[in-house]
């Protein structure tokens, strides 16, 4: 059985237009576009254009991921540590030592029994228990929903 293959032809408009920049930043070459709509010298600066801008956007989104995951590790490894499991609390200086950063956590539950309100960082909580000698406790989330 024969096939034929249907081969698609662009079609090439006989409209002429002016020079113009590539909008690309990093390139200045001059082109002559071939459809109206056209603001990239090619197909290629279209991609990287577009890839950029999706990367600068994601970049926030990954630093706060980050961010967040770091904090997480921290209350971790605070809540696993020997001092941790003696006195039951951590001073925020003791937080600070280790890296946390209390701007970046990404929910707050208030917890229905003390009604202090607590820092979620994915599976870990920082309830703030005693403002004035600024102590904390960490609770797993498994463990203990506020």
């Amino acid at each position: 059985m024969n096939q034929k293959k249907n081969i698609l032809k662009k079609r090439v408009s006989n409209r002429r237009y002016p020079l113009r920049k590539c909008k690309k930043p990093d390139c200045q070459v001059n082109y002559v576009p071939t459809d109206a709509r056209q603001i990239y010298c090619c197909e290629q600066h279209r991609v990287d254009f577009n890839n950029d801008k999706r990367k600068e956007k994601e970049a926030v989104t990954l630093l706060f991921l980050n961010k967040v995951k770091s904090n997480e590790a921290i209350l971790k490894k605070v809540k696993t540590s020997d001092h941790y499991t003696k006195y039951r609390c951590v001073k925020k200086d003791l937080l600070d030592y280790e890296g946390y950063d209390f701007t970046y956590y990404h929910q707050i539950l208030i917890n229905k029994k003390t009604g202090c309100e607590g820092h979620v960082c994915f599976d870990y909580i920082l309830e703030l228990v005693d403002p004035i000698e600024l102590l904390f406790i960490i609770k797993k989330k498994s463990e203990n929903e506020l």
